[in-house]
């Protein structure tokens, strides 16, 4: 168990935190599951409320502890990993959280806990949304942990290591699911029909529409999402129950809006899972 911290730090040293979800190959995830992991509450009750019930109803991959990012000391061992939401810098979440060395927006499990964590401290990580309210916090740890849990129980079972561009969920899994939009993400140009270019029905909806497949877990929709950093805008499409990944690609922080590009390849996902 002593020779966790560094099995990941050597192995995280030789990779590039560039749009991976996790950094473990299959002989390192049999180890780390073996940790407990420490999930780390804030000055915030509804984050601490949110994650705490996110955790308790989807985490399954280690055992868990809930402790206050002010009394971490005694775990900072070996035994030990830790599960903190970090800002990016062009993020609008009010609450007193940690940040990343590589610019980060979402869920980060570490090795050891700092508030500003350094790259070769990563485990693994979960995109969030870059602007995050009060009443967000409840649908954000939903998908932020469920989208860990599915990481990890993928990777262990993977004969190597798994990044967005071979990432093993089963893309039929869209098939007869609605995709929902935010209004004004969906970017098309001129007599573009997003129904035509997917093959399949699209509904622009609200913000709050989307959050309520995701607290309902329901299996008829996906939808759009997207998180950017200072280098990237990382887009996504995900399944409201589960919180499968069906889609990723990047873009610049600046393009984050679902075009006739993101449209066709995900039907082209589609198409090949259903041959």
């Amino acid at each position: 168990m002593k020779k966790i911290a560094l099995i990941f730090s050597i192995l995280i040293s030789t990779v590039s935190l560039h749009a991976q979800f996790g950094y473990l190959k299959k002989t390192e995830l049999e180890k780390f599951k073996d940790t407990r992991t420490v999930v780390v509450l804030s000055s915030d009750s509804s984050y601490n409320a949110s994650i705490k019930a996110a955790v308790e109803k989807y985490w399954s991959f280690t055992g868990t502890i809930f402790a206050y990012d002010t009394g971490l000391k005694q775990y900072n061992k070996p035994d030990f990993t830790f599960l903190v939401f970090s800002k990016s810098k062009g993020s609008k979440i009010k609450a007193k959280v940690c940040s990343s060395e590589e610019d980060f927006n979402g869920l980060q499990v570490l090795s050891k806990f700092k508030r500003r964590a350094l790259p070769e401290e990563v485990i693994a990580r979960a995109y969030c949304s870059n602007r995050i309210d009060t009443t967000d916090w409840e649908t954000e740890m939903i998908r932020g942990v469920q989208m860990l849990t599915n990481y990890f129980n993928y990777a262990i079972e993977a004969s190597g290591t798994i990044s967005p561009s071979n990432y093993p969920t089963d893309k039929s899994l869209m098939t007869n699911k609605k995709l929902l939009v935010q209004e004004k993400v969906l970017e098309l140009k001129g007599k573009e029909e997003g129904t035509t270019l997917l093959d399949g029905e699209i509904e622009n909806v609200e913000r709050e529409d989307i959050q309520k497949t995701i607290k309902n877990q329901d299996p008829s929709s996906m939808y759009y999402f997207f998180s950017f950093d200072e280098k990237n805008c990382n887009k996504m499409v995900i399944t409201s129950e589960k919180s499968e990944l069906m889609y990723f690609t990047t873009d610049s922080p600046e393009k984050c809006g679902c075009t006739s590009k993101d449209l066709k390849a995900l039907k082209a996902a589609k198409d090949k899972a259903n041959k």
